[in-house]
C-alpha cells in the first residue's frame, strides 16, 4: 500500500497532537487527572481485551490445523485489538480530557493503517508511567522492534487478503508470536503501572497483598 497525502496528513496530525501533549515538561503534563481517566475508562471496560484473545486463540487453532495463512490473518486481527482497541482508544480518552473530542480522534485512528504512526502518541505516556521506551521494545531473542514486527505482520496480512499470498508454518506461528508479545510487553505493562491487571479475561484493580 503506497503512501500517499492522505497519509502524509496523519502524519503531520499525529506529530502536532504529539507535540501539544507532551511539551518539555512532559512529566507534569501527564497528571493524576490523565491518570485517572485512564484508570476510569479500562475500569468501565473491563472486556476491552476479550476480542483480542478470541482471535489470538482463533489463530492458534489455525495455527494447530494447518490453516497457516488463516492463522497470520487472525494474528494480525489480535494484534491490531490489542493495540488499537485497547491500548489507544483509552490513552486518546485518558489524555484528551473533552469525550467528543475524544471519540473524533479516536475514529478516526482507528480508521487508519499501520502502527508506526501512533509512536510518538503513545510513547510519551507510556515511557512516564512504565520507565520504558516503546519503540525499544523487542521479542525475547529479537533486535526489532516489537511495533515495527506488528506493522511488518499488518503489511503481511494485507498480502494474504488482497495477493492471496501463501504462508508456511514459521511465519504463522512467528505472527502469533507478535501478537503476544504486544498483549504481554506492552499493553499488560500499561495496565500494571496504572494499577490494573487481567483476571479471568477482565480488567481490573490489582491485589493488594
Amino acid at each position: 500500500m503506497s503512501y500517499d497525502p492522505t497519509d502524509a496528513a496523519w502524519d503531520e496530525a499525529y506529530e502536532r497532537m504529539s507535540q501539544e501533549l507532551y511539551p518539555e515538561h512532559r512529566e507534569q503534563a501527564i497528571s493524576e487527572f490523565t491518570t485517572d481517566r485512564l484508570q476510569s475508562y479500562y475500569l468501565r471496560n473491563p472486556a476491552i481485551t476479550h476480542p483480542g484473545f478470541r482471535m489470538q486463540n482463533e489463530a492458534l487453532k489455525l495455527l494447530a490445523n494447518g490453516h497457516y495463512s488463516a492463522a497470520l490473518v487472525f494474528a494480525a486481527s489480535a494484534t491490531e485489538q490489542f493495540l488499537k482497541v485497547a491500548l489507544l482508544r483509552p490513552v486518546v480518552y485518558g489524555l484528551v480530557h473533552f469525550d467528543s473530542l475524544a471519540e473524533m480522534i479516536v475514529n478516526s485512528a482507528l480508521s487508519q493503517t499501520g502502527y508506526l504512526r501512533y509512536t510518538k502518541l503513545l510513547s510519551g505516556l507510556f515511557n512516564t508511567l512504565t520507565s520504558t521506551e516503546l519503540a525499544k521494545i523487542t521479542l525475547p531473542g529479537k533486535s526489532k522492534s516489537l511495533l515495527n514486527e506488528a506493522s511488518e505482520l499488518q503489511s503481511r496480512r494485507n498480502d494474504v487478503v488482497h495477493k492471496a499470498e501463501e504462508i508456511f508454518e514459521v511465519e504463522a506461528a512467528s505472527a502469533i508470536d507478535v501478537s503476544a508479545g504486544v498483549y504481554f510487553f506492552i499493553l499488560t505493562e500499561m495496565l500494571s503501572a496504572l494499577g490494573l491487571e487481567v483476571l479471568e479475561g477482565k480488567v481490573v484493580r490489582k491485589s493488594q497483598d
